[in-house]
């Protein structure tokens, strides 16, 4: 059979789709979901996995859809718990598995899941409680009341009290619990029915990176396993990030019992080619086959380097930055009028797909390593090759760096000598070793347990994803002499204008504490005002600009709401502009505790088509009630206003102490908004 025909204009019809998930057209189109290794453990109903590993765009919300439409009995979990929940003791105590606050936090986790299944059950009219089933019928409040965040929370509470007051027999009660709920749910579980999967996905949704936020984790890992291996009717799926994965793998004293039900999301080229080529094809009736024919009908090739070869090269073995790469390459096409990708428009892409990734890295690894971008960011201009010797001449002028030395203190004077140094930089992707025939570069995925192989005589290569945005030059770099100096073009610390380094930093700092100590009630809401102000203009700078405040009167109270301009061209705040025609973004500051009516009648006097359809409340409380769920849906479906966001005053702390790491992130008010829409829906 000869090739078919495509239409002239085929590359203007095809829609790539969205890099990230959340937004992508694999929610609606199973089609495009391309099976791999990791995808298949998740999809078999007999395996015993309960954790998904993998870096940031490796595909693990991917999964989660998919696991969804071919398991319709499944409960999705986005927990808040990693940043509500406050340790009642010092997080020493819990670094051992095997003692008391570290099993008292386990159980309380175990018991929380059960409950959240048997909620489920009852909800669908497949359980009723009775009194045959007594220590679940005690549960009753816990299970209907709330939901698996506000339950952790009232476990954790209810267990440790008994353990601070060293009453043995009340500790060993509420131990036992979860073991009788467990009995008694297996003996309900009678057959497939009541079989469901867990998906806990998106952990950024409150995540502060803290050592509490570690140690809660683990408990609901160890708690995962457990269940696993003791019933038959709940299966577990936990989605992690490789760097959040690292951090377990270094502090879990048991982490044995964890590692054997950890799969690492892998990708193939060939299956990275399929993942592209299913979306190339999908507007056309005719299709090309997969395995390179399609590919070939929209890359164009030179003789040289062949197209595929040189997207793999740059995009690391991960989905999300093959779909950038290629996504930017398209547009290139298309504007220059060219019916089919060539070197060129690859070359174009490339550019702009490396800046991307590097500040992408910085912020990926931020929670590891406290602003490592302003480490990377002094590779401009050098060499894409190092020796041993050039690197340590490398640490030795980044050590006497004021800025450095000030804001990396947290890792890098435990990672001064080479070897140490290389391990980091290797770790994260940046550095590759260099072998006879080609380089090694620890692969996304890959378990980071084993440590790289090198000597003083090895070559170490830049990866070509940064090379771009660092303008590297192609040479090897033997060291680096006294009076080289080494240059900062500002590539990967964005900073709002005005400001240097150690003021924003400090700035930030400022603001964390005073939103902490301002006392809550009239006398401060003219102070909170100022501060929320200085959060948007300090953490939202890149997308939201031209903030001022809108003053006017009601009940002879002056009221201030911060609007600022949406400029952005990417990312959350690029899809509030699509999505709620929000060019203009409002945000209500009320420093109490409790929201009323009024403050969403407020908001709503915004929503307009001109305005645009997006506000935000933030307030001193720790909870967003269903009482101001129900005004939101109210302004969103009764009165198709548009939507209202609540944010908490730990919404905002954890905004701060992003921008205080230099991790600029969008996923939280992200999963927020997220939150929001489903719960209105």
């Amino acid at each position: 059979m000869g090739r078919i025909q495509l239409p002239k204009d085929a590359l203007k019809r095809v829609k790539i789709g969205q890099a990230f998930a959340e937004y992508d057209i694999i929610r609606t189109d199973p089609e495009l979901f391309v099976a791999t290794p990791s995808t298949l453990s998740s999809l078999d109903p007999d395996g015993q996995s309960c954790f998904y590993i993998g870096r940031r765009g490796a595909g693990k919300t991917a999964i989660t859809f998919e696991v969804q439409r071919k398991f319709p009995r499944c409960i999705h979990i986005i927990p808040q718990i990693f940043d509500l929940l406050t340790l009642p003791l010092e997080h020493e105590e819990f670094f051992d598995t095997r003692q008391r606050p570290f099993k008292s936090l386990m159980h309380a986790m175990e018991r929380a899941l059960v409950d959240e299944i048997i909620k489920t059950w009852s909800e669908n009219g497949i359980f009723r409680f009775n009194k045959s089933y007594d220590h679940i019928r005690r549960e009753r409040g816990l299970i209907e009341d709330c939901d698996f965040d506000s339950r952790v929370l009232n476990l954790t509470e209810e267990i440790f009290e008994a353990y601070s007051k060293e009453n043995d027999k009340l500790w060993l009660r509420q131990i036992k619990r979860s073991k009788e709920i467990i009995e008694e749910a297996s003996s309900v579980a009678t057959n497939g029915a009541y079989d469901y999967i867990i998906l806990i996905d998106r952990l950024d949704e409150s995540w502060d990176g803290s050592e509490s936020a570690i140690i809660c984790l683990m408990a609901l890992m160890h708690a995962a396993v457990r269940l696993r291996a003791s019933t038959d009717f709940i299966r577990p799926y936990i989605f992690i990030r490789e760097n959040i994965y690292d951090r377990i793998r270094s502090l879990d004293n048991e982490f044995s019992r964890l590692e054997t039900s950890s799969v690492f999301l892998e990708w193939s080229e060939k299956k990275l080619i399929e993942l592209v080529e299913r979306r190339l094809i999908r507007p056309f009736n005719t299709k090309p086959k997969l395995g390179g024919e399609a590919w070939s009908y929209f890359f164009e090739e030179d003789g040289q380097e062949s197209s595929s070869s040189r997207v793999m090269k740059l995009c690391q073995h991960r989905p999300r930055d093959v779909l950038m790469l290629c996504s930017y390459a398209i547009n290139n096409a298309v504007n220059a009028g060219n019916p089919k990708i060539n070197h060129q428009d690859l070359d174009d892409a490339s550019i702009r797909y490396s800046t991307s990734r590097l500040k992408d890295l910085g912020d990926e690894f931020a929670e590891n390593y406290p602003n490592i971008s302003l480490v990377l960011e002094y590779f401009y201009g050098l060499g894409n090759q190092f020796t041993v010797n050039a690197i340590e001449d490398f640490i030795q002028k980044i050590l006497i760096n004021e800025s450095i030395s000030k804001h990396c203190k947290d890792w890098l004077f435990d990672h001064t000598t080479p070897y140490r140094f290389i391990e980091v930089l290797y770790g994260i992707g940046f550095l590759g070793i260099k072998r006879k025939d080609y380089t090694q570069y620890k692969e996304s995925g890959k378990d980071s347990n084993a440590k790289p192989a090198f000597d003083n005589n090895t070559i170490f290569e830049v990866h070509p994803a940064y090379q771009e945005a660092l303008n590297l030059r192609s040479v090897l770099i033997s060291d680096l002499k006294d009076e080289t100096i080494l240059k900062n073009e500002g590539i990967l610390e964005e900073i709002p204008e005005s400001f240097q380094l150690d003021d924003y930093k400090m700035t930030l700092e400022d603001v964390l504490s005073k939103l902490r100590n301002l006392p809550v009630g009239r006398d401060g809401a003219k102070e909170f005002e100022g501060i929320v102000g200085d959060i948007i203009k300090l953490c939202f700078f890149r997308s939201l600009t031209n903030v001022h405040a809108s003053e006017r009167t009601a009940d002879n109270t002056t009221v201030r709401d911060w609007v600022a301009s949406n400029r952005a061209t990417g990312g959350f705040w690029e899809m509030v502009r699509n999505k709620y025609g929000a060019t203009q973004v409002v945000w209500e500051c009320k420093n109490y505790l409790e929201l009323k009516a009024d403050d969403f009648h407020q908001v709503q006097y915004y929503l307009n088509d001109t305005f645009g359809r997006f506000g935000i409340i933030v307030f001193r409380g720790d909870e967003v009630k269903d009482s101001y769920m129900r005004h939101v849906s109210n302004v969103a479906n009764r009165n198709q206003a548009g939507l209202i966001m609540v944010l908490t005053q730990k919404d905002m702390e954890v905004f701060l102490r992003q921008s205080i790491k230099g991790a600029f992130k969008e996923s939280h008010i992200h999963d927020k908004h997220d939150y929001f829409i489903r719960k209105i829906s």
